[in-house]
């Protein structure tokens, strides 16, 4: 090679790494539309291409040498598709235009090579090859080989020289030329690579932090961010408005050196503090707003980290948990006191007496339950109206509070059910039974004062109503609060027995004569399917002693206590409902009597007298059910009379005339039993359709001296 082609080629190789230079200077990378950044690359190249093409080194008239696949393979290699395609277009007709016994050979040496470094641009990138040194150098080897291939193509004469000229440089210098200018469009790719993915990541970061921050401003927590010298790095529009400040007055600053700008609250907020053992800390705390709001938070502080696990600092969330507090407390009240009255429910008083059965147990002390129950008080509901009963029991609630201490318990049941818990009274049984008799008295006298209450708009009204109360003293309770109230409910029981307005302790055989009544119920329940009950006829005589009748009486013949008393069940058949389908049973049994009687001469002409309990009688149904009875036993009306007493009459007279006069219709007579026991009168005698009265035998049996 002699200093002209030394010469050509320093050129090829200055106009070649002018490419990288002049593709930074001229932007091309900052294009955004990629199909034109491909097209005014590939024209740049092609322009530099030619530009080599037009220094080259002349081996003869019509061959020209110069480093023109040198630039054609490396664009190949870096730039792509698209430019090259347009570079080999712009190089191939540039050559094409010289001509020359080269052409051919000099186009196919801009063609080939670029082929060259597309396939080598795919392999590398499919099996993730580096553009190293090595390869590189081995790229630059690979595309002289080609190249002299290339030149075998020419005419032999002008070839032989071509080669001979041409192979030294190319095999020792060019791929050594080709590896420098691949490292140094390497390097400019990979800075330009670096530059695209950190603008790409700078505007990542900004959408992601733009977003971030949208995200914690929108939320209604309050958050807050420090580094680890307790200096404020952030915080949203919701812990400004608790802080009173905006957040560009306390970034940078510390609480301390941020001073009198931050509400003082905050400051008492941050008195648990994170220490080395612990990473988190959750907590509720009360605070108070700028303008005094107070609300409840549920903290969370918290240490954040770098992804190198670098400690960079704390956040603070507080998030308000006042209406939850507010709503856990009236699910509270709602289960535990009564919504009428506000005091104490049942389940809330069995806690506290279980608690105060254990106390007593530890001291010794005594402690009593006492059960009241109002009386007559349906009478008021019913009569003036449920409103005015609701404003009853919350009189009667509040005055039960103003006479008891503050660590006694009153509490609502249910209905006009209230018990009073009064706590450790005396370690001596005596002295605390007196004691809470007191009380008990008390509250009884306190109950009975007349209620001033509004009962209808406008106007106000005095209405009394007196209590039943029972007692239950204890100390240790052997099967615990349940127990306790069941004894006090007994005594209460007790005492509307005795004539309400009373006041009745439990004792022991009140319990047993409570469980012989239950056990005596139960076998009840059976007694009329297993055929227990049975009739008896009682004649009723004249003056004359002659027979005009009977009286039917109920009997039980039970299988081991024998005959039961009619005085020890048929109050509890009463109580229980139990008085129904056995009263349906004496007077389907009464009219079969009666039929069988009127089929014998001898007693067509008896009646048959049967007793109607109260609670049978006042049953809807009651007349119908009955006139039923009388047409399917065929019997005649006339001889069957019924039996009321004197209080089932005139509880409710209008009621008890209008069912009697259905059934006088029919033929049926009425009896009125115990009378004189009541308070009737001649006037209310006049008014019942009536053919007999049965006086009581208190009641004249000392009318001789009396």
């Amino acid at each position: 090679m002699d200093s002209t082609g030394f010469t050509g080629l320093l050129n090829n190789t200055a106009i070649m790494l002018a490419l990288g230079v002049i593709y930074d200077a001229l932007g091309v990378q900052a294009i955004p539309d990629r199909h034109k950044r491909e097209v005014l690359s590939g024209v740049l190249i092609g322009l530099l291409g030619i530009a080599i093409m037009y220094t080259p080194w002349q081996l003869m008239p019509g061959v020209f040498f110069d480093t023109r696949w040198v630039l054609i393979s490396l664009s190949a290699l870096f730039f792509g598709f698209r430019p090259t395609l347009i570079a080999v277009i712009m190089m191939v007709a540039f050559r094409l235009h010289q001509g020359g016994a080269g052409a051919f050979v000099g186009s196919l040496v801009i063609i080939f090579p670029s082929l060259l470094g597309l396939g080598w641009r795919y392999l590398s990138r499919r099996y993730h090859q580096p553009l190293d040194i090595g390869r590189l150098y081995l790229f630059g080897v690979v595309i002289q080989l080609s190249v002299l291939a290339c030149f075998f193509l020419l005419p032999e004469p002008i070839r032989d020289k071509t080669l001979t000229a041409i192979v030294p440089p190319m095999m020792l210098i060019f791929p050594i030329g080709t590896m420098l200018l691949g490292l140094v469009l390497r390097r400019q790719h990979d800075r330009r690579q670096a530059e695209r993915e950190l603008k790409s990541s700078r505007k990542q970061l900004d959408r992601e932090h733009s977003l971030l921050r949208g995200l914690i401003d929108a939320v209604p927590d309050l958050i807050y961010f420090k580094d680890t010298g307790e200096r404020f790095l952030g915080c949203n529009h919701a812990f400004e408005r608790y802080i009173g400040c905006a957040e560009s007055e306390v970034i940078e600053k510390t609480e301390i050196e941020a001073g009198d700008t931050i509400n003082l609250d905050f400051h008492r907020l941050t008195d648990r503090e994170l220490t080395d053992e612990i990473d988190k800390i959750e907590y509720e705390e009360e605070a108070v707003y700028p303008d005094g709001t107070q609300v409840v938070f549920h903290n969370v502080k918290a240490r954040f980290y770098g992804w190198d696990g670098e400690l960079h600092g704390i956040v603070g969330i507080s998030h308000d948990i006042s209406r939850l507090k507010e709503a856990e407390k009236q699910v509270r009240t709602l289960a535990l006191y009564d919504s009428l009255t506000g005091l104490p429910n049942r389940r809330l008083l069995l806690d506290r007496l279980k608690m105060l059965i254990a106390s007593c147990q530890r001291s010794g002390r005594y402690s009593a339950l006492i059960f009241i129950d109002l009386d007559n008080f349906k009478d008021i509901n019913d009569t003036q109206g449920h409103f005015l009963g609701d404003r009853l029991l919350v009189a009667v609630a509040n005055r039960l509070q103003q006479h008891l201490r503050k660590k006694d318990t009153a509490a609502r049941l249910g209905g006009d059910e209230f018990v009073v818990m009064i706590d450790e009274i005396d370690s001596d049984k005596a002295t605390a039974a007196r004691r809470v008799e007191d009380i008990a008295e008390k509250l009884r006298l306190a109950l009975s004062e007349a209620y001033e209450l509004k009962y209808q708009e406008g106007q106000q009204g005095l209405f009394y109503c007196s209590a039943s109360i029972g007692i239950s003293l204890f100390s240790s309770v052997e099967h615990g609060e349940h127990e306790v109230l069941k004894q006090g409910d007994m005594a209460m029981y007790r005492s509307k027995a005795s004539g309400r307005n009373t006041i009745c302790f439990f004792d022991p055989e009140m319990q047993a004569a409570i469980d012989e009544s239950m056990a005596l119920q139960s076998d009840l329940r059976n007694a009329l399917a297993n055929g227990e009950l049975e009739l008896y006829y009682q004649a009723q005589v004249d003056k004359d002693s002659c027979i005009k009748g009977a009286e039917v009486l109920l009997r039980w013949n039970h299988p081991t206590r024998g005959m039961v008393s009619p005085v020890g069940f048929i109050p509890l058949a009463e109580d229980s409902g139990l008085i129904i389908p056995i009263g349906h049973w004496v007077l389907d049994s009464a009219c079969r009597q009666l039929k069988r009687w009127q089929s014998n001469p001898l007693m067509s002409d008896l009646k048959i007298s049967v007793n109607v309990s109260a609670r049978q009688f006042r049953q809807p149904e009651f007349a119908d059910e009955f006139k039923k009875t009388i047409l399917s036993a065929g019997i005649d009306p006339s001889r069957l009379q019924l039996e009321l007493t004197e209080s089932l009459v005139l509880d409710n007279l209008e009621h008890a005339v209008d069912k009697m006069l259905q059934l006088k219709a029919l033929g049926v007579s009425f009896s009125m039993d115990d009378f004189g026991t009541g308070q009737s009168s001649l006037s209310n005698l006049k008014r019942l359709p009536l053919e007999q009265l049965k006086i009581d035998r208190s009641f004249v049996r000392d009318l001789a001296s009396d």
